[in-house]
């Protein structure tokens, strides 16, 4: 039935924007204003989860560290992002300006200086990138130039942020490149998945952005909307039925409304994939 409740899910293992860390805050400080915005917050709140250090919680609270290695514990399980988050996206490992010539993934592959870098070869971009639209373009439908722009500026928006978050990842991953090159993909990495299971909590002026265990991996609802919502309570966020529900129905959520990147303003199948 509408408003019963699905699941019950304790704020301490939520990351979200309202709630930032003090680390987390302290590394956004150091972005341009310009670059500024929910999703380098909610990146930073998520970077400081995954590799939480003593100052981060008190030690003396037994119950507080426990959560936060809940909390890393799931973030360490996130696996999908949005379109090439995994390079195998891009087509086989050998082809041309596919996925052997990605510098750790498609969202860092390239610069803010590639126009005029790659102009006497006569691309627009770099031409990992520019394939990428190509076939992203084909795969959903949208007009190519549309994809290439919504890659690149999801590319732009990671270059934003990255310097200012690098420093919160005290171990990078385990991949060939510099000790900065590993953190730079690791920050690539992270906002790719935030992107896609971000949602928002509350209404105007007390809305946060946030991902919430359980409802970052509900299914996208498709024509029949969504079946679920999140609603705030105490210590707590209610995932709660927004309508009544069929017997082995799917719980679902709807990722056309999930926050957008500032300047993002693509619809439909390529807004779905590149979350």
């Amino acid at each position: 039935a509408a408003l019963e409740v699905i699941a019950r899910i304790p704020r301490n293992l939520i990351i979200t924007t309202c709630d930032s860390p003090k680390r987390a805050v302290a590394a956004t400080a150091e972005m341009d204003p310009e670059n500024f915005s929910w999703a380098s917050d909610l990146c930073a709140a998520t970077l400081v989860a995954l590799f939480p250090n003593e100052d981060d919680y008190d030690n003396n609270n037994d119950g507080a560290a426990v959560s936060a290695k809940a909390k890393q514990a799931w973030i360490e399980s996130w696996e999908a992002g949005g379109w090439a988050t995994d390079s195998a996206d891009l087509g086989p490992p050998d082809i041309d300006w596919g996925p052997k010539c990605v510098t750790g993934s498609l969202l860092s592959t390239g610069s803010d200086n590639d126009k005029n870098v790659f102009s006497k070869f006569r691309f627009p971009c770099h031409p990992v990138v520019f394939r990428a639209g190509t076939g992203l373009g084909m795969l959903t439908g949208a007009d190519e130039q549309v994809s290439l722009n919504a890659l690149l500026h999801r590319g732009k928006v990671f270059r934003g942020m990255r310097d200012a978050l690098l420093t919160l990842v005290e171990t990078p991953s385990d991949r060939k490149g510099s000790l900065r090159e590993r953190r730079a993909w690791d920050v690539a990495d992270v906002l790719s998945r935030v992107l896609a299971r971000a949602t928002t909590l509350g209404e105007d002026a007390e809305l946060s952005f946030a991902v919430v265990p359980i409802h970052e991996r509900l299914a996208h609802c498709g024509e029949n909307g969504e079946n679920s919502k999140l609603v705030a309570s105490g210590d707590d966020v209610l995932l709660v039925a927004s309508r009544d529900i069929s017997v082995g129905e799917e719980i679902t959520r709807d990722y056309t409304i999930a926050p957008r990147l500032d300047g993002d303003d693509t619809e439909g199948p390529l807004r779905l994939l590149l979350q």
